[in-house]
């Protein structure tokens, strides 16, 4: 290359040749590890108290005796009749002939009903505290 450039020597322009040297960079990346920093983990358990309430179906049963004394001629079936239970109770009674007397009837009626019910209950989580230096 060719350029305008003044002869140090004789502080005149001249024609010189001037090189110019091509540079390249060159990166190169490394990983190394770094002692010191590090990360600990601890852990606890924490428990607290907590109330559930929840509804529950409870069912009450009340038992009514129903005199009868009608006389029949087998033993009667258990039956139901709506919400109500029949227990059949018959006895024998001593005639030339012995006949079934339907003495009396049990009659079991059932009642629902909800009720809230609370308890205290122990719930336990695990808490992580964590600690960087």
């Amino acid at each position: 290359m060719t350029a305008d450039n003044i002869d140090p020597q004789t502080g005149k322009p001249g024609d010189q040749t001037v090189t110019i040297p091509v540079v390249e960079e060159r990166l190169v990346v490394g990983k190394r590890p770094i002692d010191g920093h590090s990360v600990s983990l601890t852990t606890r358990p924490v428990t607290e108290s907590v109330t559930v309430a929840e509804e529950l179906a409870q069912e009450d049963v009340s038992v009514e005796r129903v005199a009868v004394g009608r006389v029949v001629e087998r033993h009667p079936e258990i039956r139901e009749e709506g919400d109500v239970t029949i227990i059949p109770v018959v006895e024998e009674r001593l005639k030339v002939t012995i006949e079934l007397v339907l003495r009396e009837e049990i009659h079991l009626r059932r009642t629902k009903r909800t009720v809230t019910d609370s308890r205290e209950i122990e719930l336990t989580r695990t808490e992580v505290d964590i600690d960087r230096t």
